[in-house]
């Protein structure tokens, strides 16, 4: 799903974003992902994994302190197995890999599923 909002024009953050939206019937404003495209314009942390970090906060975080953080495991878990598939989280560095956005995006998009589905 991420896929067709990123050939539709989306950055690589706001597909994701659009995805989640989509799937879960929320409605996380697009416009939060907008910085994050191209790592965050610089090319730092992915806009993928950050934008999916914002949506696993939204479906697993927590309200009060006294909550366990299942959001923290998970964002630990999906940048584990970014570095473990690609290498790195690091846009930049992704880049250089020869890894593709469209890669990257399915891959979290993938990932995202297993929450959504939960």
């Amino acid at each position: 799903m991420a896929i067709n909002y990123y050939r539709e024009g989306y950055n690589c953050a706001e597909s994701i974003i659009q995805s989640v939206n989509e799937k879960k019937k929320i409605n996380i404003p697009v416009c939060i992902g907008s910085p994050f495209g191209s790592g965050m314009s610089t090319g730092s942390v992915c806009g993928a994994a950050t934008a999916a970090v914002v949506a696993i906060g939204y479906l697993k975080g927590r309200n009060h302190s006294t909550e366990q953080n299942k959001a923290a495991r998970y964002s630990k878990d999906l940048i584990k197995k970014i570095r473990e598939k690609f290498g790195s989280e690091i846009c930049i560095d992704l880049k250089r890999k020869g890894v593709s956005c469209k890669e990257i995006i399915q891959f979290v998009d993938d990932y995202l599923k297993t929450l959504t589905q939960e």
